[in-house]
């Protein structure tokens, strides 16, 4: 099962996804986040895995397309941050810097492109 729960504030929207993220519920987060895309909302919204329990390697296929897209994927769970840790080494040079100097996944980033610290929203 997948919850997705969309919280919005007057900048920065959250997309709080729980549950598990594979089998269908991976089209299921896809096209909440194609709607998204369509409404020009991507570069805005931050996106929670906090909650998540597993991810498929379909997801985390999913996962890296939304980080291309422009999504700031962030989470407090060990597991997601490690699979979000992941992402970000496979996909290192293709997107840097990222909006107010975050590499999209909640880290602040310098200007030689290391990470300094987390910045988490919760």
């Amino acid at each position: 099962m997948l919850r997705i729960t969309l919280v919005r504030e007057a900048e920065l929207s959250t997309l709080k996804v729980e549950g598990r993220l594979s089998g269908p519920w991976v089209a299921e987060l896809e096209h909440s986040w194609n709607e998204f895309l369509k409404e020009g909302m991507a570069p805005s919204v931050q996106v929670d895995l906090s909650e998540v329990t597993s991810v498929s390697s379909e997801g985390k296929q999913l996962l890296r397309r939304m980080w291309e897209q422009g999504a700031k994927l962030q989470s407090r769970s060990l597991m997601t941050q490690f699979i979000l840790n992941q992402i970000r080494k496979e996909m290192k040079g293709k997107r840097s810097g990222g909006e107010g100097g975050r590499d999209g996944f909640g880290h602040r980033a310098e200007s030689r492109g290391t990470v300094r610290g987390v910045h988490r929203q919760i």
